[in-house]
């Protein structure tokens, strides 16, 4: 069943099949526009945009910032050699572990890779859940020149040190709320990172995006939200596809990755979901099973953060997968 409301489209389906077969018809009625395929982790976004790059021989690019790293391939839920073999994929494995990241590197990359793809007469397929990546790519946003200071850097992580990181995030959701629902309240970095701005610039982060959407989006989008309802059955597959990246070896890529990055504690790569956890088990704070617990928990938490942030779009076109 499908419906329309303030101009938003929501496709319900106990079939993941027909939720397939739906994207196809969506992507089909505008073949000169790009798919975005976004959505909280876990709910098969890399499996659509595989099968709609068969269906319409279109190439994946990725929008996840975790993908983007060198080695991080089973706790990234990473697309394996051979499907990258079978279609092109773009904007994986492009950093090593110690480079940093940002929304303003990704926007700059992507939309000149998709010019490139596009000029060339090739399908670009947008493939990811990283919720900030893919709004200032679908909103045009562009990025203005805010250098990061280190002293007032320095001094922000203290004050936060002094007030306590969970309520320096409850001052930011007071602040920011919409910004707040995309920052971990354990993300030390990025609640700085926020203070930091708003220091600089006195707008919060919200308001700084809103006056870089002025230039508007560079390309025709059709923006797919893939959910899953309820929420308890997409828990239920975030518990059981951590399981799966564990018994796959996530602990021993972890720890070859260690190995390879002996300052390991300074690289961004080791801040994702799943290897700080690997870390923390490996330096002897956790036990396996309580790593595989921390896991689970901090992906789930992060799959709500998601769909809080998603769900307040109004141009996604959303596919609602009902697993009975």
């Amino acid at each position: 069943m499908s419906q329309t409301k303030d101009d938003s489209f929501i496709f319900h389906s106990s079939s993941f099949l027909e939720i397939e077969e739906k994207l196809f018809e969506l992507v089909n009625r505008r073949p000169a526009a790009i798919p975005v395929i976004t959505g909280p982790t876990a709910t098969g976004k890399s499996t659509l945009a595989f099968r709609l790059a068969h269906e319409i021989k279109g190439e994946i690019v990725n929008c996840d910032a975790m993908q983007i790293y060198r080695g991080f391939d089973i706790g990234t839920a990473k697309p394996s050699l051979q499907q990258r073999h079978e279609i092109p994929h773009h904007l994986f494995d492009c950093r090593d572990a110690c480079e940093s990241y940002s929304v303003a590197m990704y926007v700059e990359e992507a939309t000149s890779l998709l010019g490139d793809l596009s000029s060339q007469n090739r399908k670009p397929i947008v493939c990811g859940g990283s919720v900030q990546y893919v709004s200032a790519l679908l909103d045009g946003l562009e990025f203005h020149g805010h250098q990061p200071d280190r002293a007032l850097r320095e001094s922000i992580r203290r004050e936060i040190d002094v007030r306590g990181i969970y309520e320096s995030w409850k001052l930011i959701d007071a602040l920011d709320p919409e910004a707040a629902s995309a920052i971990a309240p354990v993300d030390k970095r990025r609640i700085a990172r926020f203070f930091e701005l708003y220091r600089q610039t006195g707008l919060t982060k919200s308001e700084l995006n809103r006056r870089s959407r002025e230039r508007g989006p560079q390309f025709d989008f059709i923006p797919i939200h893939l959910d899953w309802h309820p929420r308890t059955a997409l828990y239920e597959q975030i518990n059981a596809r951590v399981a799966v990246m564990y018994d796959a070896g996530l602990l021993n890529e972890t720890r070859n990755l260690m190995e390879e990055y002996p300052h390991y504690r300074e690289c961004p790569a080791f801040r994702g979901i799943g290897y700080r956890e690997a870390v923390m088990h490996l330096e002897g704070s956790l036990t396996e099973n309580e790593a595989r617990e921390l896991t689970a928990q901090s992906t789930r938490r992060y799959a709500k953060r998601q769909q809080t942030w998603l769900r307040r779009r109004k141009d996604l076109l959303s596919l609602l997968y009902e697993p009975s």
